[in-house]
């Protein structure tokens, strides 16, 4: 645990250099999200973009590790390849789930501080927004960890968005069909149908999606020369 927690450590000194872009996206799209915010109190796209911007930032460790070489140095010391996988997963869900946890705070203040006719937010339903931003930012990322372990950051990025695109392809096609048939309203009725219990099946989804990826990220790297 004490050398996850140094890997971890090495990764943060590296990404600091990077704490003044971070904050200023997440100004941008708290900014955004104050002329752009929904009756309901609850704005989807500062939710994802925030989520998704802390995410992306600790991907940018990668890069520093490409370009120091440092997986020949830190396989000198007594550890696992199982564990420098391990520790960047950590520190890439934790960093998501701050970004999540931000965007739901900045919701929250967005609407105190406007004081207009927007009310505030429903607390279940802006937890199931959340929840449903990390499950999406988590494919994106259950993608491109694997990808960046099998081909490096530069071909990594690119396999990223050709599956990306191909998925985007695939989703609107799945969205005009069940939009123009019966079953758009069976996806509704089944989400209003789960009720309180759609968070545990959105966490679930998650870990699984984050574990499939571990899987996969750890027999690339063990693969590795």
């Amino acid at each position: 645990m004490n050398i996850s927690k140094g890997l971890i450590l090495k990764d943060l000194l590296q990404l600091k250099s990077y704490l003044k872009t971070l904050i200023i996206y997440t100004a941008i799209f708290i900014l955004i999200g104050m002329a752009n915010q929904s009756p309901d109190g609850i704005n989807i796209m500062l939710i994802f973009m925030i989520t998704f911007g802390f995410g992306m930032f600790t991907m940018a460790s990668f890069d520093y590790d490409e370009k120091a070489k440092a997986d020949n140095y830190l396989l000198t010391f007594p550890l696992t390849k199982k564990t420098v996988v391990f520790s960047r997963y950590i520190l890439i869900i934790s960093a998501t789930i701050i970004g999540m946890i931000v965007g739901i705070l900045s919701t929250i203040v967005i609407c105190i501080s406007l004081n207009t006719n927007v009310v505030l937010p429903d607390i279940a339903k802006l937890l199931n927004t959340a929840l449903g931003s990390i499950l999406s930012v988590s494919i994106i990322e259950a993608i491109q960890i694997p990808c960046t372990y099998k081909f490096g950051t530069e071909k990594g990025r690119i396999y990223l968005l050709i599956i990306v695109a191909f998925m985007t392809l695939m989703l609107t096609g799945l969205c005009v069909i069940t939009q123009n048939s019966n079953l758009y309203y069976s996806i509704s009725e089944f989400a209003d149908f789960m009720g309180g219990f759609l968070p545990v099946v959105l966490i679930f989804l998650t870990a699984i999606i984050y574990y499939v990826s571990y899987k996969f990220s750890y027999q690339n790297y063990e693969n590795k020369e």
